[in-house]
């Protein structure tokens, strides 16, 4: 499982604090209230995962700023893609910005514990691969619905846009979302791109987290077959050289393959 240093967490902390200074305007309502509830959420916020099992995306600790800022950046990236390829935009980088900042902030859990606690369950962890689970000693709601309830408690101000990008970041692989996505009328349709934009952009994100853990995953075993090869090598010269006869029995062996035969 990827472990992230005691530096890497504050540089991502900081990172995504700057993202607030960054893109809010100086010493507005808005800027302010969200300093005061990253302040507030900072201990869990810093230390929370992505998500309860490895082979989903960035399930360490730390994951979760980590897949925050990843978002973030790709939502800018597709973004620019859509607008390339003659897609109308119709938000604001703040919009957009606040979006993927906050479409996974109910993960965080609610005012008082974690959403994610240790599994305890051996085997739950092993056969299952359940690093964390959900806590059930806070109120069941959906992560998007938390999101919305912990900004408007720091009063945090949402518009439509945002509202709807953050309800709706996991697209029809949330249930409660057909109701806004799945429609025969065109009418009803969402009016705005960007709650598409946000959820392409998580989506695209996390397909990407499982790919580098995979790959983490591959690297790891290749390293631990490279080191189990070089202490069967040190062991084996190390034989060979304590024990005379079974270095003259290679050597014998050697001749008998490798000799003079004339």
């Amino acid at each position: 499982m990827k472990q992230l240093s005691e530096t890497q967490l504050q540089d991502n902390w900081n990172k995504l604090i700057q993202v607030i200074k960054d893109t809010f305007e100086d010493g507005s309502e808005r800027r302010e209230n969200l300093l005061r509830m990253y302040h507030d959420l900072e201990d869990r916020m810093i230390m929370a995962p992505a998500s309860g099992k490895e082979e989903y995306h960035y399930c360490h600790v730390g994951g979760y700023v980590e897949h925050v800022l990843h978002v973030i950046d790709t939502a800018l990236k597709v973004a620019k893609t859509y607008e390339s390829i003659g897609g109308h935009r119709d938000w604001t980088d703040e919009e957009l910005i606040f979006s993927a900042m906050h479409h996974d902030l109910g993960k965080v859990g609610d005012l008082n514990d974690e959403y994610y606690v240790p599994q305890d369950n051996d085997w739950r962890r092993k056969t299952l691969g359940e690093v964390y689970t959900t806590n059930t000693n806070i109120p069941n709601m959906r992560v998007p619905d938390r999101a919305l309830f912990l900004l408007q408690h720091f009063g945090v101000k949402c518009n439509m846009k945002e509202t709807l990008s953050i309800k709706l970041a996991d697209g029809l692989y949330d249930e409660a979302s057909e109701f806004y996505l799945k429609v025969f009328d065109v009418k009803k349709a969402v009016k705005s791109r960007l709650p598409h934009i946000i959820h392409f952009a998580d989506h695209m994100a996390t397909l990407a987290e499982a790919d580098e853990w995979k790959r983490g995953d591959e690297d790891e075993k290749e390293e631990v077959e490279s080191r189990i090869e070089n202490i069967k090598s040190v062991t084996i010269e190390k034989q060979k050289h304590e024990d005379p006869i079974l270095e003259n029995k290679h050597k014998d062996l050697f001749d008998e393959l490798f000799g003079d035969k004339s």
